[in-house]
């Protein structure tokens, strides 16, 4: 992911419909500001973890099986 660094300032509002529309789900007009909102501190809370640059050679851990 070293090349693929996210964007300083996404378009939310287009990737918000764009997703609900892929998924089928509509969005009511009263609500569509407050899912973008939540989506905009969604980004702002993985920002950090997604622009981690991670070793190819990392080898994932086992599968916890109780």
């Amino acid at each position: 992911m070293a090349d693929d660094k996210l964007d300083d300032k996404p378009d939310v509002a287009r990737l918000v419909d764009e997703a609900a529309k892929a998924i089928g789900l509509a969005i009511a007009p009263e609500y569509r500001a407050n899912v973008i909102l939540n989506v905009e501190r969604s980004l702002v809370i993985a920002r950090p973890l997604l622009e981690i640059d991670l070793d190819d050679e990392l080898t994932p851990g086992p599968v916890f099986q109780p």
